[in-house]
């Protein structure tokens, strides 16, 4: 499992606390502001490749897949875990959007690396 993952650093840890903070907050409000699901989710999902973005471009990551494989993984648990426990324990109202919400939190961590790979200087 080691050779498909990076060694995160405490800076790395930080940000991407620091960063999935920022979208569970964003999650929590945007109701207020958006009526529309679709509308939710588009800004969503630019809104959590920004936070990933910013992530590969504070941190520099050596090999790009490896730490694309390490956030998926840790964004995608606890978009499960969280969800999950609001939705299905304290709530009881699981539905598709939970699943969506965890397509994103796992794919996106790639396609930003994508972008981040393409428009790197080198």
């Amino acid at each position: 499992m080691k050779k498909y993952l990076s060694h995160l650093k405490l800076k790395d840890i930080l940000t991407l606390i620091g960063f999935i903070a920022i979208g569970f907050g964003w999650i929590l409000i945007d109701q207020i502001f958006l009526p529309e699901t679709n509308q939710r989710f588009i800004a969503l999902i630019i809104l959590i490749f920004i936070l990933f973005y910013l992530q590969f471009v504070l941190n520099k990551p050596i090999n790009v897949i490896k730490y694309c494989n390490s956030i998926a993984l840790i964004t995608l648990s606890f978009a499960v875990i969280v969800s999950l426990i609001m939705h299905v324990i304290i709530s009881n109202d699981f539905t598709y959007k939970s699943v969506l919400i965890w397509i994103i939190s796992g794919m996106l961590p790639y396609i930003t690396g994508l972008v981040y790979m393409m428009t790197k200087k080198k």
